[in-house]
């Protein structure tokens, strides 16, 4: 997809317990150049993938809340799946302005499959979550559908972006179950923002030809939709990365971040 120039100025603010949602930004970054970003990094919960869903919607809530009383923003990403797939459509009807939300892209796949073996890596809540059960058995009885629930994964995604040397072995660990089944899936959704992060090695060690699907898509068609039906005129001029607790894990990621194009880094308190 080529770069789309905008007619109005656009700031996008895009949170996460980790550093998931950096995968949705370096994907509108490449679309949309002209966009500026306030990045919530709410590391004093993560990760969102093992709490309940009350506990996540009430905390979207807040952020959501508090964030847009001290920033403008045009519109708001909840960039991780677990969050998604709890509280979407009743947080949407909480503000004013767009919200996004990202979830499984199981229909998807069920139009890239050839071999009919569909694998879908996610975190507990998310495989757990109703719709996306109903989704995967309505769609299992005419094709092989099998899933991952993995803390590992996102961990070492975050370790990636810390700068540590990650194992190829513990990754490949992880998929094991899959290796024993007659056809390996070929192709995987990626049901958690974490997992872009560590595509490449991904495809170092699962088989060859396999398609990874994520949301960055259906991100960047939602974004055009809002922009084409809105005319915005704040703009920060700045990408801000926020934060809700300080530790050394939080130096090592401003690293990685800054080279990104963030230039302004605060600790941010949610009440």
């Amino acid at each position: 997809m080529n770069k789309i120039l905008l007619k109005s100025q656009i700031t996008i603010f895009i949170f996460d317990s980790g550093v998931g949602g950096i995968s949705i930004y370096n994907q509108i970054k490449k679309i949309f150049p002209e966009i500026y970003f306030i990045y919530l990094l709410d590391n004093q919960f993560f990760p969102y993938g093992i709490k309940s869903k009350n506990y996540i919607f009430k905390r979207c809530i807040k952020i959501l809340k508090q964030i847009s009383y001290y920033y403008h923003f045009s519109l708001a990403i909840i960039a991780c799946n677990t969050a998604s797939v709890s509280s979407l459509p009743i947080i949407q009807n909480y503000f004013s302005f767009p919200i996004i939300g990202v979830t499984p892209v199981i229909n998807d796949a069920i139009n890239k499959t050839n071999n009919g073996v569909i694998g879908i890596v996610a975190t507990k809540t998310t495989l757990e979550n109703y719709s996306i059960k109903k989704k995967i058995k309505y769609y299992s009885k005419n094709y092989i559908i099998k899933t991952l629930s993995s803390k590992k994964l996102v961990l070492l995604s975050e370790e990636k972006i810390q700068g540590l040397n990650i194992s190829l072995k513990q990754i490949k660990k992880i998929f094991n179950p899959w290796y024993k089944l007659k056809n390996f899936p070929d192709t995987i959704v990626l049901g958690c923002t974490h997992f872009p992060l560590i595509i490449n090695e991904l495809k170092k060690i699962l088989p060859e030809n396999i398609t990874f699907l994520y949301s960055n898509d259906y991100i960047i068609s939602e974004i055009n939709k809002i922009i084409t039906n809105n005319r915005f005129s704040f703009n920060i001029q700045k990408n801000i990365i926020l934060y809700t607790k300080h530790n050394l894990k939080i130096e090592k990621i401003k690293k990685y971040l800054f080279h990104l194009g963030f230039n302004v880094f605060k600790k941010f308190k949610i009440k």
